[in-house]
């Protein structure tokens, strides 16, 4: 298959520069496979398609303020340029991890990947970023289009506790390049579900964005049930695809972890013929990565690991039977994803179908636009 099949020309004003004023009043396209019938409704109104017999799966990563200000100190003296950097992986499920993964004791400080909008600079003149207070980046080395460094703290010791402090005190929230304009106080709020619960993220799972406490207290009350699993979202899941031919791309790794509590509780429910509604399309590749132990009868336990599953067509999805996703960008896995599962689904509608109809009907795109429900 080539790229171009998943690329669609969408006006500047579909895009979502921010979130609705009231979180859960974005639009819900909902797509009924089997029928071809496709409506508009609100998220909010999540639960009228929902029954006691469907499980919903959530992401509960927590977003870090990911964007990091300095300046460029040169091998010659201080220099006058500014830089903005932007961490782009997360690495680990969690801050001891990372603690342990990251950790250049030799050099006493962090290995970081970052990019920059500064196209011009190089790595060999650069002696260290200065972000103040003693906080560094030496030893940064170009790796393709992005870098690496070493993060340290110069008078003291740096703990991932404090780097991590550090990105919430003096970082901005990493909002996608599409939503052009600067970012605003209120983004630490909207760019973050409420039940953000695992810091790790530099993207938001953004089907999740409009989900608010009434809606989960209604689906609650009704007996929808819902589980939860971790997956610290990477810059790779919302990149256009590189290579012409999707099946040369591969996609960045990034972590996750399910409890071996809601294994279990999953592992029941497929056995009892109900249906797993994924929020999200990193919680629906989770969820496949790690079908064999849910669907296996052998004792459970916790799985802490890595994904790189990209899913396009043909793919014989063997968890997710509904999926809530937000509309994407252009020849993105995300698209390919999308048609993966109207394809298994046997829809009657396609991706495209389905996005022209949501353009038609003034739907807002990407990270803080509206959602689809495909069931």
């Amino acid at each position: 298959m080539n790229i171009s099949e998943y690329d669609y020309i969408y006006p500047e004003s579909a895009v979502a520069l921010h979130p609705p004023e009231v979180r859960g009043e974005s639009k819900l396209f909902v797509v009924d496979t089997q029928s071809g019938y496709l409506q508009a409704d609100i998220y909010e109104n999540l639960d009228k398609y929902v029954t006691a017999e469907d499980v919903l799966v959530r992401n509960v990563t927590k977003v870090f303020h990911a964007r990091l200000f300095g300046r460029i100190v040169g091998i010659f003296g201080k220099d006058s340029d500014k830089i903005e950097i932007f961490i782009t992986e997360p690495h680990a499920q969690s801050l001891e991890e990372y603690a342990k993964r990251q950790y250049d004791r030799q050099e006493k400080g962090f290995r970081l990947e970052f990019l920059t909008s500064k196209r011009k600079l190089k790595a060999e003149g650069l002696r260290y970023i200065d972000f103040g207070d003693g906080y560094r980046m030496k030893k940064v080395v170009a790796t393709g289009e992005s870098f690496t460094g070493i993060f340290y703290k110069q008078d003291g010791t740096i703990t991932v506790e404090k780097l991590f402090k550090l990105f919430e005190d003096r970082g901005k929230v990493p909002l996608p390049p599409y939503i052009k304009r600067e970012t605003l106080s209120t983004d630490d709020e909207r760019y973050q579900t409420i039940f953000a619960q695992k810091l790790g993220s530099v993207a938001a799972p953004t089907a999740s964005l409009n989900f608010t406490q009434t809606l989960e207290n209604r689906l609650k009350d009704q007996g929808t049930a819902i589980a939860e699993i971790t997956l610290h979202v990477g810059r790779g899941t919302f990149l256009p695809l590189r290579n012409d031919t999707i099946e040369m791309n591969v996609l960045h790794a990034e972590p996750f972890f399910v409890t071996k509590s809601t294994i279990e509780f999953l592992h029941h429910a497929k056995e009892g013929s109900k249906k797993i509604i994924s929020m999200g399309t990193t919680t629906t590749r989770t969820l496949e990565s790690i079908a064999s132990q849910i669907l296996s009868t052998e004792a459970k336990k916790d799985i802490l690991s890595e994904t790189q599953l990209f899913i396009y067509p043909p793919y014989e999805f063997r968890i997710v039977d509904g999926l809530l996703t937000n509309f994407h960008f252009p020849k993105s896995s995300l698209i390919t994803l999308v048609d993966a599962f109207l394809g298994w689904k046997k829809s009657r509608l396609s991706w495209r179908e389905i996005y022209e109809f949501a353009i038609k009907n003034d739907a807002k795109l990407f990270s803080y636009g509206d959602s689809m429900l495909i069931i």
